[in-house]
């Protein structure tokens, strides 16, 4: 995982299956089967995947490169913002399974 390009490459494919696996992938295919045209259903499908990959993308690099800009001050810092990142990753997860658990996240998220 030292090669730059490995470790774009295995980013893209992470990224790519997470957003097959989770509800945004429903969410994209359900629009494009009730158009009852196989030309839109593609091109619907095309556009989703394009700009939730660019948006993702984009809002990844922003916070990689603000992190990456803070944490070259200190090492305190950058310790602190990878706990953050890290336990805000965690406390999503585990509140996404509370919430589906209670049967509470569609009337949250709609």
């Amino acid at each position: 995982m030292d090669n730059p390009t490995t470790q774009k490459a295995t980013a893209l494919c992470v990224g790519i299956v997470h957003g097959i696996a989770g509800p945004g992938g429903i969410l994209g295919v359900l629009p494009a089967v009730g158009l009852h045209n196989w030309v839109k259903s593609v091109a619907y499908l095309g556009s989703f995947c394009f700009t939730s990959i660019l948006i993702m993308g984009l809002f990844a690099a922003f916070y990689g490169e603000a992190t990456a800009q803070l944490g070259k001050r200190s090492a305190f810092i950058a310790y602190v913002i990878a706990m953050f990142s890290s336990m805000l990753s965690v406390i999503v997860g585990v509140l996404w399974i509370v919430l589906v658990a209670l049967g509470k996240l569609q009337d949250i998220f709609g």
